[in-house]
């Protein structure tokens, strides 16, 4: 058995309450007179309380903030604070309160971190964390630099709360609940897209973003929550009335998920789904390929959409990818060591390519770390993403208890399809996600370790 120990929900002691809750409230106060609209200040609020909340109960706190997270990722462009070069919106307070949740966990518990040294996936961590503090100091563009090493830290918070929160099965599986209900937002403000032709318009069509801040962010947002429902829908007795309830949130949520015209997410559903079926579920993998295959052929845009990939057009998204990935290759190899800084590879395409040429966005998440740390943060990203699959799929193949198996078998499926997705999109940069996704792997480990039932 492992020696994890894990963090309760316990209270601290009153006068460290006391000396905590203070500059909250104090804080909170002063709020009232900043040069602020009525919203912002109550968003602000909102995230103090869930400080105060943290204080009392660090679990209730965390789960709120994975849960307001992707209602508020079209706010990213909308500034509460200006210091100096640095701009602070919204998303940025909120990443602060969730690495401010990391450094309260020994404060609510005995938590002995030593045992997180047998852990590759802690290494992992530290390394590409180490890397990208170093990069610091040669980066082009240091305030960027600075504001991503934070989100990082943020993922890396998240990673933490997921360990030393959900110690038991029980507690991964109100972790999974609580993370499906919050796609249910982003996924109605889609279908209200959907329904009005609101959406992002490509050519002939309208792609729902929901409340994420582009369509391929929302679409891998929903893989995630509908992968989390199609697992309590196998892993739960079909005698509970909630196995519907979340067979038809995942169905709703899939549908959204077509509805924004992803390719890579259909690419990755697809990939979760066979190996998923494959491995474990044949039943369901028959029903899936038939629903798909029902799905492609009575949706004509979505059949297009997907046709696409496989044809060879030299104005298509394909074809733009591979230029982009060219010059930002002879990018990188001006600086194949130190990159240019962490969270400098947009604006190095900027600063070179055209801007008539699309979007600086590198579309491939090695490439943009490459840029960013040079071969040793891509070193240490790879190293990650080997060491959380190889991880989730060893735990599969020894684990005996059903619904915990089941989950490993899911996530390892998961994990897989987001990092193969990830050559050919932005994923690192969807915040909502990696922090949904570093929390479920923190939680799983946890429950390997710790022996316990999964009632």
């Amino acid at each position: 058995m492992s020696r994890f120990q894990f963090a309760a929900a316990h209270r601290l002691d009153k006068q460290l309450e006391l000396l905590l809750l203070a500059p909250l409230i104090a804080v909170g106060f002063l709020v009232f007179f900043l040069p602020l609209p009525d919203g912002d200040k109550l968003l602000m609020i909102l995230i103090l309380g869930i400080l105060g909340l943290a204080i009392f109960n660090l679990k209730a706190a965390f789960l709120s903030i994975l849960f307001l997270r992707p209602v508020l990722d079209l706010t990213v462009d909308h500034l509460l604070l200006s210091i100096g070069g640095l701009n602070i919106n919204v998303l940025g307070v909120l990443g602060i309160a969730m690495i401010l949740l990391a450094l309260v966990l020994p404060f609510h518990a005995d938590i002995n971190f030593k045992y997180l040294k047998k852990e590759k996936i802690f290494y992992a961590w530290l390394l590409f964390l180490f890397i990208g503090v170093i990069s610091l100091f040669s980066s082009f563009y240091p305030t960027e630099s600075f504001k991503e090493l934070l989100r990082f830290l943020s993922i890396f918070s998240s990673f933490l709360c997921g360990i030393l929160l959900f110690g038991t099965p029980k507690s991964l599986e109100t972790l999974i609940k609580v993370l499906i209900w919050s796609a249910l937002p982003p996924a109605l403000l889609a279908l209200n897209q959907a329904i009005n032709s609101t959406g992002l318009p490509e050519g002939t069509i309208y792609r729902v973003f929901g409340s994420m801040t582009h369509p391929n962010m929302l679409a891998f947002y929903l893989l995630l929550a509908t992968s989390l429902c199609v697992f309590l829908l196998l892993s739960l007795k079909h005698t509970r009335l909630e196995v519907y309830l979340y067979s038809l949130l995942g169905v709703f949520y899939a549908t959204m998920l077509f509805f924004t015209y992803t390719r890579g997410a259909y690419l990755a559903l697809l990939i979760i789904f066979g190996i998923v079926g494959a491995v474990k579920f044949k039943k369901f993998l028959v029903a899936s390929v038939l629903g798909l295959l029902l799905v492609y052929v009575m949706v004509p845009p979505l059949q297009a959409r997907f046709n696409s990939i496989f044809q060879a057009d030299p104005y298509g998204s394909l074809s733009w990818r591979v230029s982009l990935w060219r010059d930002g290759l002879d990018y990188f190899n001006e600086r194949p060591w130190q990159g240019y800084g962490l969270g400098t590879a947009e604006q190095v395409i900027a600063a070179n390519r055209d801007f008539r040429l699309g979007s600086p966005d590198p579309h491939n998440d090695y490439l943009r770390v490459a840029l960013d740390g040079g071969l040793p943060l891509l070193f240490a990203h790879t190293l990650l993403g080997v060491f959380l699959i190889w991880f989730m799929a060893e735990s599969f193949l020894r684990e005996h208890r059903p619904k915990l198996k089941n989950f490993l078998l899911f996530f390892a499926a998961f994990s897989l399809a987001v990092y193969l997705a990830a050559a050919g999109d932005n994923i690192i940069n969807d915040t909502a996600l990696q922090w949904q996704w570093w929390a479920l792997a923190g939680a799983a480990i946890a429950c390997v370790k710790r022996r316990a039932d999964f009632a």
